[in-house]
Parts: structure tokens; C-alpha cells; sequence
């Protein structure tokens, strides 16, 4: 189960499908109002961890390896949290175990009043050089920015309260009882290196990944070398 990044959708995990899914069956839902996925309600991180739950029992094919980046990170861990008997093994990349600061919480709104009054492509314009490492190639910011640009602005401000109001969870990682991957850009402009140590020392037994040369965009960066943690995760081994 690949849950994505904020401001974008399944299509960026592409190079996932290339590196890994002539081994395993790969799940790629979608945050609500992002690509096909239709804006209801009010999305929070809780209600759609609920949803990626119930997808996953419908597989009927026990629990997954979970796997989360960014936002996807933050719904990853509520899965765990909330609906424990679905998680086999997760994977929590470029994400924090942290609920959003007061500085944190300005920035949200103020990203949505920028979207709001001065368009989308104002708000990637600062947005996509902070998500991505000085080393990433032209074919990942080509990527990136086809996956957030062709977003719904409702969706993404959308989306931006989930991230603003999603709670602290570090009083929850001690009771994460699966296998644990935490995977770190070296380069993360984002999400720094320390909440990511933070985020492994906290739940038993995890473990700390960084990759090199990647950003916080680090399975579009470095596909291969995510894979292969990905891969760590399933136990087993996986091409590319």
C-alpha cells in the first residue's frame, strides 16, 4: 500500500510500479480530491487512514506493508495507530512524528490564502523547489511538477487543513508493534533529519534509512534505493 506526498497523486508513484511490481501486488489510493479521487466532506488524516484501512481488509489478502510519504507518512501512522490489524510492516518516509507548531500552523494558512487570491501555480512556484534536492534530475521535477500542478486548488487547500489539524503522535509510536522502516532524504529541506531519528528512536525496533542525494521527494529522487527499502520491508528482494 503506497500512500503518496502532498500536493500530488498515485502517478507519483511510477517509478515504484517500474522498481517493484513484478513482485508484489501494488495498492496506490488516493488523498481525497486528488486525481481521480473525489473531494467529500472535510478530509483529515484520521478519515482517510479509515478508508485505506477498509481497502485493505477488502483485498482480503491479510495485512500490508504500509507505506507513506509526507502526508502519505502522516496517514501511515494513524493507520498503525487506529487500525493496527491491517499493518504487516511500515515504511514512513520524509515524515514526523510531530504535530504541526504554531510557525507550522501560519504557514498552512498562509498557503491556502496564497492558492486562494493568487492561484495554484504561485504556490508551487515556492512550494516544488523546497520539496525536491539540489541533486534531483530534470525527469523528477519534470514529474513532480505534472503530478501537483494538475490538482484540484480546492483539494490542495483542502488537504493543507488535514496537514495543519493532524495530531501529535508521538505518545502513540511505543505501541507500534510491526517492523519499521524510517526512510530520510540527506538533503530534506521539509522534514529535517533530527524529526526523522526522533520519529525511529520512538517506535521499538524501527530502524533509520537515509538516502543520499534525495530531497524530501525521495522515492521520486532515488527510485531504486527506495525500492530497495521497500523491498527490506516485504522481505524479499525486488529488480532495479
Amino acid at each position: 500500500m503506497l500512500l503518496h506526498p502532498f500536493p500530488m497523486d498515485a502517478s507519483f508513484w511510477g517509478p515504484m510500479w517500474r522498481e517493484l511490481a513484478a513482485d508484489v501486488t501494488l495498492l496506490t489510493p488516493e488523498f481525497p480530491g486528488f486525481g481521480a479521487e473525489p473531494l467529500a466532506g472535510s478530509p483529515s488524516i484520521e478519515a482517510f487512514a479509515d478508508d485505506v484501512a477498509d481497502a485493505i481488509r477488502a483485498e482480503e489478502a491479510g495485512p500490508a506493508t504500509v507505506v507513506g510519504l509526507s502526508l502519505g507518512g502522516y496517514v501511515a501512522l494513524a493507520i498503525a495507530v487506529r487500525h493496527p490489524d491491517v499493518v504487516a510492516s511500515l515504511v514512513l518516509a520524509n515524515t514526523r512524528a510531530e504535530a504541526e507548531d504554531d510557525a507550522g500552523q501560519r504557514g498552512r494558512e498562509a498557503a491556502i490564502d496564497t492558492i486562494r487570491i493568487d492561484g495554484l501555480d504561485t504556490f508551487l512556484a515556492t512550494l516544488l523547489p523546497r520539496l525536491l534536492g539540489p541533486d534531483a534530475s530534470p525527469e523528477a521535477w519534470e514529474a513532480a511538477d505534472a503530478s501537483a500542478g494538475g490538482q484540484d486548488p480546492d483539494a490542495v487547500c483542502s488537504a493543507l487543513e488535514a496537514l495543519r489539524d493532524r495530531p501529535d503522535r508521538r505518545g502513540d509510536l511505543a505501541a507500534i508493534a510491526v517492523p519499521t522502516i524510517v526512510v530520510a532524504g540527506a538533503d530534506d529541506a521539509v522534514t529535517p533529519l533530527e524529526s526523522a531519528r526522533a520519529l525511529a528512536a520512538g517506535i521499538p525496533g524501527a530502524t533509520l534509512e537515509v538516502i543520499e542525494s534525495a530531497g524530501h521527494l525521495s522515492a521520486l529522487e532515488r527510485p531504486a534505493a527506495f525500492a530497495a527499502v521497500v523491498a527490506a520491508a516485504l522481505g524479499g528482494e525486488s529488480g532495479g
